[in-house]
């Protein structure tokens, strides 16, 4: 499990650090951080199998990702421990580079140091990587454990237009993407050959939804577009047409109302199928990432997924959840220990802090549940803190 992560001049997090228990929801005004704590993770996970020039890429280079104005590197480390055994892994990017005879210096540079009990790796990039990139190099043999430990990470933004939409798989076993594409090919899948896997899934939809009585799905057209070479003069040109596939719709039926195709169904009801899915579907996941989670669900709703969850976490000890949400609702089936708070101060800077470090929060725990508490207090305090701990003695 990952313990404790930092983050020095990431984004807003320009100083930041954070403990991190089994299932933990971040909270706080938007743009306060919150989504960019789940993107430190990630990247963070990646770059146990991957150099930096390939998980930070395109709009995400690391000079993007480098808070506004600073000088000094950008730094992320966690640190884990996984079946007794210490685990760390810590990406440092630096503007510039060192010259040389044959090329000016790179606009970055940067490195990865990943540790596992004694073993030690230490992986270095700059900007020409990024032009051509490289491949990882080899582990010692102790460091695939590390690998092996946190490449089951999924950091989810589901969409519910791609939730919805009708889906054709050529593969042997159906994925569903990071936003939800492809979630009917695989719930036909797991109908298929894993009925105690979909009957789960669907078990626990129902707790969540009432009044979803059945999952399902049946046979769709489906157009996909495809590259196809010409030949015009003995020339080749390749143009984009549209190809029919049979794929896969999903159908719910729901009380009083059956055989409801999934995009007339409700945000809410197909974002709860969608979750549920990612978590059923094999490989079995390590760490799972969840923007928004309280996303268009009723307050009932919401109490009965994160019981869901709970008991995901529950069946799968090695399993560990961070989750955003903006709901006093949800946050009132959470633990004060497994609530961080954001906020923003007068800087753009992220300051962070568990609930449970509210001033009041002694006199106040015992008659307040988590949300109550956020509601009353809301994230002043965390700057104010912030500010009393930069303050000269």
């Amino acid at each position: 499990m990952i313990e404790r992560v930092s983050f020095t001049n990431f984004k807003s997090l320009r100083k930041a650090e954070i403990q991190l228990g089994r299932f933990m929801v971040i909270v706080g005004p938007n743009g306060s951080g919150k989504t960019s704590v789940l993107d430190g993770l990630f990247y963070l996970a990646q770059a146990t199998q991957r150099p930096i020039e390939a998980i930070m890429t395109g709009v995400q280079a690391p000079l993007n990702l480098m808070s506004r104005g600073a000088m000094d590197p950008m730094v992320l480390t966690l640190s884990a421990r996984f079946a007794g055994v210490e685990a760390s892994v810590q990406i440092s990017v630096s503007r510039g580079g060192e010259e040389s005879d044959i090329r000016t210096p790179p606009e970055w540079s940067g490195t990865i140091i990943r540790r596992w009990g004694e073993a030690e790796e230490t992986i270095t990039s700059d900007e020409d990587d990024a032009i051509s990139p490289r491949e990882m190099p080899m582990y010692h043999s102790e460091l695939r454990e590390l690998a092996q430990a946190l490449r089951s990470t999924r950091k989810l933004r589901l969409d519910v237009e791609r939730l919805a939409a009708a889906a054709y798989s050529d593969e042997e076993t159906p994925r569903m993407r990071v936003d939800g594409e492809g979630l009917a090919p695989v719930l036909a899948d797991l109908a298929a050959r894993s009925p105690d896997i979909f009957q789960s899934i669907q078990d626990a939809a129902r707790q969540v939804v009432p009044t979803l009585e059945r999952i399902r799905t049946r046979r769709a057209k489906v157009l996909k577009r495809e590259q196809q070479e010409i030949r015009i003069d003995d020339k080749p040109l390749t143009h984009t047409v549209e190809r029919p596939y049979w794929g896969q719709q999903l159908v719910l039926d729901f009380k009083g109302a059956p055989d409801v195709p999934a995009p007339l169904a409700s945000e809410g009801t197909l974002l709860v199928i969608g979750l549920l899915t990612a978590l059923c579907k094999g490989p079995r996941l390590r760490l799972l990432l969840l923007d928004d989670i309280d996303k268009a669900l009723h307050p009932r709703a919401q109490g009965e997924l994160v019981a869901q969850l709970r008991k995901v976490l529950a069946m799968d000890p090695e399993l560990q959840i961070v989750a955003t949400s903006h709901s006093p609702y949800l946050l009132d089936h959470f633990k004060p220990e497994e609530v961080l708070v954001t906020a923003l101060r007068p800087d753009g800077s992220t300051a962070c802090a568990p609930l449970t470090e509210h001033p009041d929060f002694e006199r106040w725990k015992s008659t307040t549940r988590a949300g109550e508490l956020w509601s009353f207090v809301g994230e002043d305090w965390v700057t104010e803190r912030a500010s009393a701990e930069t303050e000269p003695q």
